[in-house]
């Protein structure tokens, strides 16, 4: 189970220290409302359809998914 961080902890700042861009950018989508929601709602498609949902999701929030 995760655990809330205490943000006024003297060692919040810490857990940032390691971040990169791809780190910031991941936690900025995970806290966004109009992204979770359009990812809730992609995902939430028909089988057919969920792919190209995803692929506009991604494409709308400038995402790239190296293979």
């Amino acid at each position: 189970m995760n655990q809330a961080v205490d943000w006024q902890s003297p060692y919040f700042p810490k857990i940032f220290e390691t971040y990169d861009r791809a780190d910031f950018a991941q936690e900025f989508l995970r806290r966004s409302p109009s992204y979770r929601r359009g990812y809730r709602t992609a995902r939430a498609a028909p089988a057919p359809l969920r792919a190209a949902r995803l692929t506009a999701l991604a494409r709308r929030w400038g995402l790239v998914f190296r293979l």
